[in-house]
């Protein structure tokens, strides 16, 4: 009798195929996001420029071209985009990390598992008297499932923290904007 099942490792290369596909959807889809926050951001700003400089075309007296032409600078307004396009970058990142996250948890319950699973079939077909030897390969498992577990927890508040920072920065940078608006 063999330790290794056939159909279980051709259930599990068609999972991990599976997963690597939705993997792949996602990345896309969040380029594609990205890129339309992009061009987006790039449209408005040229539309802007474009009715910025039809406005100049217009004005007929230098003093009129002054007042217009201090009007443009908008550094309040300017700062609110870039605040506002680095919120909705950092959302989509964020997004797409919770996604790749909960993606690969679930393949590390799913290696557990069957690491687990085979660990029990070696116990059954192990000969007499490799009990020791048996134990201390299950013992062994059992201690690197603990450290990974520990190392997750410490990842997810690591991530928590700097998600946070990032975050803060970010509402920092809008207060920032709102009080200039109002200074202005």
């Amino acid at each position: 009798m063999s330790v290794f099942d056939l159909e279980k490792l051709e259930s599990a290369s068609k999972s991990h195929l599976d997963t690597l596909q939705q993997l792949n959807s996602r990345l896309f889809a969040s380029v594609e996001e990205f890129s339309q926050l992009q061009f987006k951001t790039l449209r408005q700003t040229t539309d802007d420029n474009f009715e910025n400089v039809r406005k100049l075309l217009s004005v007929r007296d230098p003093q009129a071209f002054i007042e217009l032409q201090a009007s443009f600078f908008k550094p309040n307004e300017q700062a609110e985009r870039f605040v506002e396009f680095s919120r909705q970058a950092y959302d989509l990142f964020s997004r797409f990390q919770g996604e790749v996250t909960k993606l690969a948890e679930r393949q590390i319950e799913i290696g557990t598992q069957q690491v687990q699973e085979l660990v029990e079939e070696i116990s059954k077909n192990a000969p007499a008297g490799a009990e020791p030897v048996v134990s201390v390969f299950k013992s062994a498992v059992e201690s690197a499932g603990n450290v990974y577990e520990s190392a997750q927890k410490a990842a997810k508040q690591a991530s928590k923290q700097a998600a946070d920072i990032a975050e803060s920065g970010i509402d920092a940078a809008a207060a920032a904007a709102a009080q200039g608006k109002k200074t202005a």
